[in-house]
């Protein structure tokens, strides 16, 4: 660039003024180390620039400072812009600690309220479990209750058999019978006594097997049943054969039990 294009660009004043940029300052330079001419512009502009600068009350810089090139003000934004990106990183740095320790708090108060909510559902359910296990425990009582017996209204009766004296007692209340067969004729070995409640019934109450006659044999009769059979046979007969009519022992009607006897 020659002496006059450097005037009628107006490069030359943004040069003095520091508002060009880096490529026209260059270009500035390069013409001004190259043409003496325009140095001499650039001299004679400066300092004017100056001498207004002065008449208007402002003052240029301090003698025996240098001024800065633009290789300055790169230098100066370089080190502006990782200052700012340190200071960024920090920020970057605390914003995601910040995070961490935001997310940290939200799964501790999702567990804290996962557990409290925990704690007050075992709590209700301890608390049905409690009522449940009270009421459950009160039934219970009035069961036994019901079932206490009375042995004031306890019926005896020894009846007399082939096999000898068998001692019934009875509870009507509880429906509760009671056999004695200690009196009765010692079983053989393989026998038993078969008692069955009812002529109908396909089930025995109980079997007494050889060795176990001189136990008091308690039993609650089923609802409705109004005799007591017992039949004398071989433990492995089957039950069809044990009901046959030769093995009864003794039938005993229930409803016309008496008061005592014997």
């Amino acid at each position: 660039m020659d002496r006059e294009s450097l005037k009628k660009s107006g490069l030359l004043e943004q040069y003095i003024l520091g508002i060009a940029s880096r490529k026209e300052a260059l270009l500035v330079e390069r013409t001004l180390a190259e043409n003496p001419e325009a140095r001499e512009d650039y001299e004679k502009l400066r300092e004017e620039l100056d001498a207004y600068a002065n008449s208007s009350g402002m003052f240029g810089p301090l003698e025996g400072r240098e001024n800065r090139s633009i290789a300055d003000y790169e230098d100066l934004d370089h080190e502006m812009i990782l200052a700012m990106t340190e200071r960024n990183h920090t920020l970057t740095v605390w914003r995601y600690a910040l995070m961490g320790v935001c997310f940290f708090l939200l799964c501790l108060s999702g567990y804290l309220f996962r557990l409290s909510e925990t704690s007050r559902s075992e709590v209700v359910t301890e608390r049905a479990h409690h009522a449940q296990d009270n009421n459950a425990h009160e039934k219970t009582l009035r069961h036994l209750e019901e079932m206490t017996p009375d042995w004031d209204e306890l019926k005896t009766i020894k009846s007399t058999t082939a096999d000898g004296t068998v001692i019934v007692h009875y509870l009507d209340r509880q429906n509760l019978v009671m056999l004695d067969f200690s009196h009765a004729q010692t079983l053989e070995k393989e026998e038993s006594y078969f008692v069955f409640a009812g002529r109908e019934a396909e089930e025995a109450l109980f079997v007494i097997p050889a060795g176990h006659q001189l136990k008091l044999h308690p039993a609650h009769l089923p609802h409705g049943a109004d005799e007591v059979r017992v039949f004398r046979a071989k433990s492995a007969e089957k039950l069809p054969a044990v009901r046959a009519e030769e093995h009864l022992v003794m039938s005993l009607s229930l409803p016309d039990f008496p008061e005592e006897e014997g």
